[in-house]
């Protein structure tokens, strides 16, 4: 085969080589591609409620990375399933999500991952140090106020104890009946220790107690920074509390009570009833609870009397779930845990559809567990935390009442309070002292984490936050390198195409910030993941006539796709997927905040304030609509998780 006579030629030459050097450069280009990683940026379209001027998150695979304003005025870190973020704000949020793909080389994405995933732990752990020093002030406000009662032996209000509430009522009642599961591990231990052993223990727990040398931590506060862990010795509180639930530990061991009423889940429905294979497999885990805390009971460790406790409670659901031929599982619902105003009530509609949706994870997640093999703790944590969330839907449905939520690592620790406590040989002056010191360790601690970590619309918000991680990362990583002369500049341009400085301009703001990474990044890709609302939208008008579509779901009285949530302000035109007509719709929705303002003012005397809020709220995000801008797109009271 010959080549074509303009190939011969000089241009042709020319030509040729270009088109190879093209070639070879597309190749390396493309394999280059196919080598890289995706990394997310995150843009969240704006809504009334959290983030109502829109939201900013970075995606790394199935795990985001978002940053919250929380009740406390601090910008907080949070690590969330890719799929539970997308849910709360693309479903329930009712909000557009756009992502920007950066392509970036599998070292740079792990290093960057790391970085996000650390900065969780390392501020979670300087909250928790926070909360502890609080706990600190406490137990000496406690101390001291016992020790100037001690010549009139009135006690001081107590202190609350995780895990005694499954055991013990608040203040100093005696415990229940007694409990065969924990009369049978006393004979256990008992048999494999000794007869004296658990009254001996008991006597060294309330020696130790009394002589206790407790003083008021020091943690250096000038150290606190974004990337360094705390250091920071086991506290007064700590040392106290431990010492106080090693004691009730084996004092609950030694009486051996039953749980107290309304501490565990014992539903009728057919979800939770066991047939024998299944007693089986409980009894085999049950057996191999027994032999852990067995075990534990001897632990040398100074922590070991809360797990204990929480673990007997769980042996005595265990034994409770095998007599009856039904799952029996403790409440893992803080004592605190409120009705969710976010959530419906049963006449609503919504709650039947949340019970099957969990009934569902919770019969999933029984055959998980009694499928055999080998069982762990966390295996039945898992069907313990959904099978509370359909035991508390299903009270709730029965009651015509809101739900609870739980939080997010729900935990068998239900506290009592304890009036009647060992108290350390220290007087008067020692606790004024050791108070004050605590007290002022505390005060330093929270205005160093204030100064770290405290909100600013312009300076330290969820779109700031995310730069100041990746560009702190690589600065870190630069002047680590050996090389003087790189920066943190230099690292994003090589690994990331370009260099983002939030702190500059308007790129605070979550869309601008999109549109800046768009064109500083190595973006490679942008899709949309469509709100709930503009979803069910766009499958419609693919049924039925668009304009028919429109004008029956253009407004909130006709619509079949949206029902108002609890938190919602009144307004009666969607105005995100219409322009031109957005000032008109507006101003209807003007109309409808004032009068649920009027009406609320008028209930006043009745209701409070609620409702006359919703209706300012409906008003101030109406105002912005007169103008072109939509921010309000109204949010989703329940949507199934597998949409």
């Amino acid at each position: 085969m010959t080549a074509p006579a303009w190939l011969k030629t000089k241009a042709g030459i020319r030509i040729a080589c270009c088109l190879t050097v093209w070639l070879i450069c597309w190749g390396n280009a493309g394999q280059a591609l196919a080598n890289s990683h995706l990394i997310g940026y995150l843009y969240v379209e704006a809504n009334e409620g959290d983030s109502s001027g829109g939201h900013a998150a970075i995606r790394f695979g199935k795990q985001t990375f978002h940053f919250q304003h929380d009740n406390y005025g601090k910008i907080r870190i949070r690590s969330i399933d890719s799929a539970a973020f997308e849910h709360s704000y693309a479903l329930l949020g009712n909000r557009t999500i756009h992502e920007s793909s950066i392509a970036v080389s599998e070292e740079t994405y792990r290093l960057l991952q790391d970085a996000f995933s650390q900065f969780v732990i390392i501020q979670e752990a300087q909250l928790e140090t926070h909360e502890t020093l609080r706990r600190d002030v406490e137990l000496f406000e406690y101390l001291l106020a016992q020790a100037r009662n001690r010549s009139s032996d009135t006690a001081a209000a107590g202190l609350n104890l995780k895990g005694l509430g499954y055991f013990l009522p608040d203040g100093s009642a005696s415990p229940p009946s007694p409990s065969p599961a924990l009369i049978q591990l006393r004979q256990q231990v008992s048999a494999a220790y000794g007869e004296n052993f658990i009254a001996e223990r008991i006597e060294q727990s309330r020696a130790a107690l009394r002589e206790m040398n407790l003083r008021a931590s020091e943690p250096p506060a000038a150290e606190i920074t974004r990337d360094a862990y705390p250091r920071f010795a086991a506290s007064a509180s700590t040392h106290y509390e431990n010492a106080l639930l090693a004691r009730y530990a084996l004092e609950i061991l030694h009486n051996a009570p039953a749980l107290r009423p309304g501490t565990f889940w014992a539903p009728e429905s057919d979800s939770f009833r066991i047939d024998a294979r299944e007693q089986l497999v409980l009894a085999d885990f049950a057996l191999q609870l027994q032999n852990d805390l067995l075990r534990l009971v001897r632990s040398s460790r100074s922590d070991w009397g809360l797990p204990f406790i929480a673990g007997m409670a769980r042996l005595a659901a265990l034994e409770a779930s095998l007599s009856s031929g039904r799952l029996v599982l403790l409440d893992t619902f803080p004592d605190s845990a409120q009705p969710d105003e976010h959530l419906a009530v049963a006449g609503s509609g919504y709650l039947p559809d949340m019970k099957n949706e969990t009934e569902q994870a919770f019969l999933f997640r029984r055959d998980d567990f009694f499928k055999g093999g080998q069982i762990d703790e966390s295996d039945y944590s898992a069907l313990e935390r959904v099978g509370n969330q359909l035991a508390e839907l299903e009270r709730a449905l029965t009651s015509g009442s809101r739900p609870r939520r739980l939080p997010e690592i729900p935990l068998p620790y239900r506290t009592a309070r304890r009036d009647y406590l060992s108290v350390p040989n220290l007087n008067e002056a020692d606790l004024e002292k050791e108070l004050a010191a605590a007290r002022a360790a505390e005060k330093d601690y929270a205005g160093a984490l204030s100064r770290l970590y405290s909100y600013d619309l312009f300076r330290r918000n969820c779109v700031t936050e995310i730069f100041t991680c990746i560009n702190s990362t690589l600065e870190r990583l630069a002047s680590g390198g050996g090389k003087r002369d790189r920066t943190a500049r230099d690292e994003s341009l090589q690994r990331l195409g370009g260099y983002m400085d939030a702190s500059r301009g308007f790129t605070f703001v979550p869309f601008v910030s999109a549109a800046a990474v768009d064109a500083c990044y190595s973006v490679t890709a942008r899709q949309e993941h469509p709100s709930h609302r503009a979803a069910k939208l766009a499958e419609m008008k693919k049924r039925e006539s668009p304009l028919w579509v429109f004008l029956r779901e253009s407004n909130t009285i006709t619509s079949t796709i949206y029902r108002p949530a609890p938190g919602d302000s009144p307004f009666l035109f969607f105005t995100d997927d219409t322009i031109l007509l957005r000032p008109l719709f507006g101003a209807f929705n003007l109309l409808a905040g004032v009068g649920k303002s009027l009406l609320g003012l008028a209930a006043m005397p009745l209701e409070g304030t609620k409702q006359l809020q919703l209706g300012v709220k409906g008003i101030l995000f109406s105002l912005p609509e007169l103008v072109f801008v939509n921010l309000r797109k109204g949010s989703m009271e329940y949507v199934a998780e597998k949409q």
